[in-house]
C-alpha cells in the first residue's frame, strides 16, 4: 500500500488552522514510515518533531484514491540524510476516499472563459462544481455556446495554507443544462497537464476535509 517515493501530508492534531506540512516516504520497515523532515508549505521551511507528535496524514495510493489516517512520531534516525519514524497504524486504520476523478465538490470559482476558435466573445463567470476531471459552470444570458465546443478556461484556486494556483486548460463542452431560469455548461478538461490537475485534485481534497471537519463539529 505504501510506495516509497510517494509525498505524504501532514497535519497537527489536533489541526491548526493554516498549518500543514509536505514530506516524502523515503523507507518502510516493521510498520514504520521513514520521512525526510516535513516542509511547512506556508513557508516553505523544514520542521523537526519530537517523538509523540500526532499527524493527520494523507497521501495518494496508486490507485488513485487517497488515504487518511492517523499516526505519530515514534522516533528519528539518521542514514543518508535524518529521517523521522511515523507509526503505520495498519490498511484497517485507513479511510479511503473515493477515486479522484470522481470527487466533484461545490465550490464558486471565478473563471474566465475564451474560444479556442471564434466561436464566441469570451466572459466571466464562477464554478458551480468541480473535480480533477472537469466542472459546471454558470453561463451568461443569451450565450452561443453549444455541446462538442472546444474552450479555454483560467482559474484561480485558493488554498487553505494561503499559496493559490492559476489554472490554465482545455475543455470540451459536454453538455448544457437549464435549470430554474438559468443555464449551466457541463466541461471535460480535455487538455491539461498532470500537474495541473493534481492542483485542482488538492483543492477540491481540502474543501472536502472542511466539509466532513464542519459536519462532525455538529
Amino acid at each position: 500500500m505504501i510506495k516509497v517515493g510517494t509525498t505524504i501530508f501532514l497535519e497537527l492534531n489536533p489541526v491548526e488552522e493554516n498549518k500543514r506540512y509536505r514530506s516524502k516516504i523515503l523507507d518502510y520497515e516493521d510498520n514504520k514510515i521513514f520521512i525526510d523532515f516535513p516542509v511547512d508549505e506556508n513557508t516553505k521551511k523544514p520542521h523537526f518533531f519530537l517523538e509523540g507528535t500526532e499527524f493527520r496524514a494523507w497521501f495518494l495510493g496508486k490507485d488513485e484514491a487517497i488515504y487518511l489516517f492517523h499516526t505519530e512520531v515514534v522516533g528519528k534516525i539518521e542514514r543518508k540524510m535524518p529521517m523521522l519514524l511515523l507509526k503505520d497504524p495498519g490498511i484497517e486504520n485507513y479511510r479511503r476516499i473515493q477515486r479522484r476523478q470522481y470527487v466533484r465538490i461545490e465550490s464558486a470559482v471565478d473563471v474566465a472563459v475564451h474560444p479556442v476558435q471564434q466561436h464566441f466573445e469570451p466572459f466571466t463567470t464562477v464554478t458551480l462544481d468541480i473535480s480533477g476531471g472537469g466542472m459546471a459552470i454558470l453561463l451568461p444570458e443569451a450565450h452561443t455556446l453549444q455541446p462538442n465546443i472546444e474552450i479555454t478556461v483560467w482559474l484561480p484556486l485558493h488554498f487553505k495554507v494561503g499559496d493559490m494556483a492559476y489554472i490554465k486548460c482545455s475543455a470540451k463542452i459536454v453538455r448544457i443544462i437549464k435549470e430554474s431560469g438559468r443555464e449551466k455548461a457541463s466541461l471535460q478538461f480535455s487538455q491539461i497537464s498532470e500537474i495541473e490537475r493534481q492542483k485542482i485534485v488538492r483543492f477540491c481534497f481540502e474543501k472536502q476535509l472542511a466539509i466532513r471537519k464542519k459536519e462532525t463539529s455538529l
